[in-house]
């Protein structure tokens, strides 16, 4: 009978890797925080809108990100109340619509990232070492139990 389980190191592969990107993404989120920001996943949105000529019709912002469609109306309508996004027809279908970013939405879009980059280069450095999954592992524990 073939086994179609995870080893016991490709779990312990899986369970650092959420390790890391969690504590990264929450020392990000803080030090956003700490500078008067909003939090990691306003940048999420935004960066996607910019990065795909600064709009997407709802489904396709959906699959580019990580949000459940419902997390992603809430967020969405929460930065059209910003200005920093808006909601425009799509062409002569008046039932569609295309989330546009705005130019105050590319403006803190770029102030996050003064932040959120240098950082994110920072915490990555850690693993720059890192030859094979093995010594992945390692520097994720290393790096979630300093002494």
């Amino acid at each position: 009978m073939k086994n179609d389980l995870p080893t016991k190191f490709e779990t312990e592969i899986w369970v650092a890797m959420n390790r890391a990107t969690r504590r990264i993404q929450s020392d990000i989120g803080a030090a956003l925080k700490n500078a008067g920001l909003p939090p990691l996943k306003w940048y999420d949105l935004l960066w996607s809108l910019e990065r795909h000529g600064g709009q997407l019709r709802p489904y396709e912002l959906a699959q580019d990100t990580i949000f459940e469609q419902s997390n992603l109306s809430h967020l969405s309508k929460r930065l059209a109340a910003e200005g920093l996004v808006e909601f425009v027809e799509f062409g002569s279908d008046r039932r569609g619509k295309v989330l546009k970013i705005t130019s105050e939405g590319r403006d803190l879009r770029k102030r996050m990232w003064s932040i959120y980059g240098p950082m994110l280069h920072e915490r990555l450095r850690a693993f720059r070492k890192v030859d094979g999954w093995q010594a992945f592992i390692e520097a994720e524990q290393d790096q979630a139990n300093p002494d």
